[in-house]
């Protein structure tokens, strides 16, 4: 994964926990690492290591880091200029949605080792949307809850969301938008 998530990691701890918080789960996960280079890739082990040693400070599930991140992601990007982008690709949370893998193509175009997931969206009626996500990531689809969680809080949209169980053979896990009408 590129150096931005890592750092986004590295804030969201800082913002909550402090920096003592960071320095341990860095000597837990048996990095020295202060910063992250955005754009570097690093391995996802360092990602995976980073996230356990946050559950592990945290006495949480490392799915709930997952979450918490994937909300803050939102607003993390959004304030290290990638908000402008974001906002590119959708003024509500079903356009976004449904353009989230041109806005990873185009974001591949500077960051050409990208293995971004694909997002699939199909309308369930006038008021919910399932979300089919994939990757060759495996672990992800909590923060990905996140993400949908951030998403309907930057537009300022009330959600419901359920991850539904995955079919058999399915290669996508799928969550199940609600939106609150307008």
């Amino acid at each position: 994964m590129y150096g931005l998530i890592n750092q986004g990691l590295k804030d969201m701890v800082c913002l909550d926990s402090g920096q003592d918080a960071w320095r341990r789960i860095c000597q837990e996960a048996g990095i020295s690492h202060n910063d992250f280079d955005f754009m570097q890739p690093y391995d996802d082990s360092l990602t995976a290591k980073l996230v356990s040693a946050i559950a592990h400070e945290l006495k949480i599930a490392d799915s709930d880091v997952l979450t918490r991140f994937g909300k803050y992601w939102i607003e993390f990007t959004a304030h290290q200029g990638y908000g402008q982008i974001m906002d590119l690709f959708g003024k509500d949370l079903k356009t976004c949605l449904r353009n989230l893998n041109r806005m990873h193509g185009h974001m591949g175009t500077v960051m050409p080792n990208l293995k971004p997931p694909r997002f699939t969206v199909i309308d369930k009626g006038p008021n919910a949307i399932e979300v089919q996500y994939s990757s060759t990531r495996n672990g992800l689809t909590p923060m990905v809850h996140g993400l949908l969680l951030g998403l309907a809080e930057k537009f300022k949209e009330k959600v419901e969301i359920r991850l539904l169980p995955r079919e058999p053979k399915a290669e996508w896990d799928s969550f199940i938008v609600e939106l609150e009408a307008a």
